[in-house]
């Protein structure tokens, strides 16, 4: 395990803007803001100001926000501003997805502390949650003093048995005091899962962090970066991508409903971004696997590596009822995501189904089930294979009308990590203090 570094002051401050006092659900910065590296070590060797920390590589697929390219477009990847410790002139910055007018996904850790600096997925847990008012958002490509700010109303996190643990449930939702227009928002993966073959194996990244491990001032962070074609490198249970790490302490650096990216891709700053499923992109349609919680960097210090993510199919529930709270508030039709019926609903015809697949049960053509065709003949824990399509208690006779697949099992591999919160402060520098 490793613990918090020191945060570390830069020498650069932006242009002025409003008094703190103006900051509100559509404020600025306070003057004289400046931006600050702030690291938080995970799960592994202990780390320190002076080194970063080391770790195992984890994926055989690599590719190389980190070196990314400023994104001026994405507006539905929008930067969160936390101020709950303004008053020790410090301002953190996470990264978001909007998945709805008034909805914004991102990493719990951004709205709920840590009860120990220390990291540990077999014990580590969230405290209570910020208020609301402490969270400002903006599309604004770069963070400055002149960014524009919608505010929140309300942070839904999960709150179900052992769900304060910090791997695997480090999810939030953020419901805003007014809507954020663009184009088209972000699709969340729920139904198929993100193991579904209809995906590709490499995604897109956008987020607000630095673009490299070296930059130790914390200069490049603030501004919206994209890059593309980062390859996934592991998904547990999920024989496609090759091994995932189940032993030698890997209970300790990832959970079962997370999934890990390819090196030289995401950085501090960019916790909470999304994984954007690349086959869609490519499309022009904004498709996310889940939000970014933590990651490493390598043994040289020169790369940012194994970014860990947590999975939207595993917070289905969450994600629908905290829409169909937000669209109350907002007045505006529940986005379709979030209507379409999950495996195991019943059915009458396939466009009701998330996997787009309602399988007639018992020979009767008239009623059927939503379901997810078989992945390689294998189907998630609990579910059996018949006819091609995973049930939890399998039909008579199953018969096709359209569809996708689910999960299949994967062998173990050793791993070590030092997983780190990728994480940006921001320091005012009034009156200077040091936390």
């Amino acid at each position: 395990m490793s613990k918090i570094a020191a945060k570390r002051r830069v020498r650069r401050a932006v242009a002025d803007g409003a008094p703190a006092s103006t900051m509100g659900s559509m404020g600025r910065w306070p003057k004289h803001v400046a931006l600050a590296l702030g690291w938080i070590a995970g799960c592994g060797s202990p780390a320190s100001p002076a080194a970063p920390s080391t770790v195992e590589a984890t994926a055989t697929t690599t590719s190389a926000i980190e070196d990314g390219v400023l994104d001026t477009t994405h507006n539905f990847a929008v930067g969160i501003v936390q101020t709950s410790q303004l008053q020790s002139h410090q301002i953190s910055v996470c990264s978001g997805a909007l998945l709805a007018p008034n909805l914004v996904a991102t990493a719990r850790h951004c709205v709920s502390p840590l009860t120990s600096p220390m990291v540990d997925c077999g014990t580590s847990t969230f405290s209570g949650v910020l208020p609301a008012s402490d969270l400002l958002i903006t599309t604004d490509p770069q963070l400055s003093a002149n960014s524009t700010f919608v505010g929140a109303t309300q942070i839904v996190v999960p709150t179900g048995t052992d769900h304060d643990k910090v791997c695997g449930n480090d999810i939030a939702l953020i419901v805003l005091d007014r809507s954020i227009h663009v184009p088209e928002y972000v699709v969340p993966v729920i139904s198929p899962p993100m193991t579904d073959p209809m995906y590709s194996t490499s995604v897109t990244a956008i987020g607000y962090g630095i673009d490299s491990p070296t930059d130790m001032s914390g200069m490049s962070a603030g501004v919206r970066r994209i890059k593309q074609n980062i390859g996934l490198a592991c998904i547990p249970n999920d024989g496609a991508l090759g091994a995932c790490f189940k032993s030698q302490g890997a209970q300790q650096v990832l959970a079962a409903n997370e999934f890990v990216s390819g090196d030289s891709s995401t950085c501090d700053g960019d916790s909470g971004s999304s994984a954007f499923d690349q086959g869609s992109f490519d499309q022009g349609k904004w498709v996310s696997f889940g939000v970014l919680s933590r990651g490493a960097v390598s043994q040289d210090g020169q790369t940012c590596i194994q970014p860990i993510y947590t999975r939207f199919d595993a917070w289905r529930a969450l994600l629908v009822e905290t829409a169909a709270l937000a669209a109350s508030m907002g007045g505006y039709a529940l986005p379709s995501w979030a209507s379409a019926l999950p495996d195991g609903a019943n059915c009458s015809d396939s466009d009701q189904c998330a996997s787009t697949s309602c399988v007639s049960t018992q020979g009767d053509a008239m009623t059927g089930v939503c379901a997810s065709p078989c992945n390689g003949g294998s189907c998630a824990s609990g579910l059996s294979c018949l006819g091609g399509y995973c049930f939890a208690s399998p039909p008579q006779s199953p018969s096709q009308v359209g569809g996708c697949s689910a999960v299949p099992g994967a062998p173990t591999t050793p791993i070590s990590l030092a997983v780190g919160w990728a994480g940006v402060v921001l320091l005012a520098v009034g009156r200077r203090r040091r936390r």
